[in-house]
Order: C-alpha cells, then sequence, then structure tokens
C-alpha cells in the first residue's frame, strides 16, 4: 500500500496507517472506534501516449554522441544542473545544487579554436525558459558558439556555421 511517487506516502496511505493505530489503541483501552474521513481513492491516470518522436535525452545523447567524435571539438561534457537530495549518515536529508549558474545549458564544451560551446538540448515541444536564452547570448556576446538543438541534425548545423 505504498505509493509509487518517490517512494512518499499519499495523504490516503498516511490516514489509512492512522486509523489503525486508532483501532488498535480503542481495542487495548475499551473505548469506541472512531473512523477517520478518508480521503476519496485518486483517479487513475492514463498511461502517456507515445509520441513517436525522441524525448529530450534521446537528443541529448544522441548529440553528445556526435560532439565527442566531432573533428572541431576538443572537449563537451554534459552540465547537470538543478538540485537533489542527498541522505546524511543519520538519516537527515540534505539539498544539493548541482551549479550556480542559472539557465546553464545542457551541454558544454570547448572548440579546437578555444572558444566555448553551449547548446540546450530541447524537444520539438520543448519551451526555452528566460535564464536559459539569457546564458545562451552571454556565451555568444563573448565570441562562444551557443544555441538551441532539437536533433543532431541541428548540432551539426550549429557548428558548421560556427
Amino acid at each position: 500500500m505504498t505509493s509509487e511517487f518517490r517512494g512518499r506516502k499519499t495523504y490516503r496511505e498516511i490516514v489509512a496507517t492512522n486509523q489503525k493505530s486508532m483501532d488498535n489503541l480503542a481495542a487495548l483501552w475499551g473505548k469506541p472506534r472512531q473512523i477517520l474521513d478518508m480521503p476519496p481513492e485518486p483517479k487513475k491516470r492514463a498511461p502517456a501516449k507515445p509520441s513517436g518522436e525522441p524525448t529530450e535525452s534521446q537528443i541529448l545523447k544522441a548529440i553528445m554522441s556526435l560532439l565527442k567524435r566531432h573533428p572541431r571539438v576538443a572537449q563537451v561534457w554534459r552540465q547537470n544542473s538543478g538540485t537533489f537530495q542527498e541522505r546524511n549518515r543519520d538519516g537527515s536529508v540534505r539539498y544539493i545544487r548541482a551549479n550556480t549558474q542559472k539557465g546553464m545549458s545542457d551541454v558544454m564544451g570547448i572548440l579546437k579554436d578555444g572558444r566555448t560551446l553551449a547548446i540546450e538540448v530541447k524537444s520539438r515541444t520543448g519551451r526555452m525558459r528566460p535564464g536559459q536564452e539569457e546564458f545562451l547570448q552571454t556565451i555568444r556576446q563573448a565570441g562562444g558558439v551557443a544555441g538551441v538543438c532539437r536533433s543532431v541534425d541541428d548540432a551539426q548545423k550549429l557548428l558548421e556555421a560556427a
């Protein structure tokens, strides 16, 4: 009876656990049973329909594969960003920020001519956040190569235009 959402219990599961505890205490103490208000069963979501289009992570892997063997690229890496949780030895949770620059691109690299490479990978329907566009503009203004790529072809064109 556990939730599949990141290991957290749903409110319904918490109420059910509390109801069991209250039932045990009522039986132990010889008191009448108190019934808690149980929230309704959540509606089942339909599974996501496969669109047939590649996901952002699939596009990212393909672009990384291209960049690692491209003759104009000296070095390339996946720039992780965002915040994630880590459990300490004592069981407490701490939050770690992967980078501090807002809008940093998914892929960062260095071209063989010394310029910086920044690629923001998006699916066909993915939208840019304002911070991401600002970051790409900053790289371009500094003389680097930066752009949004929705396919491997876009990445190839970006490198050819540089």
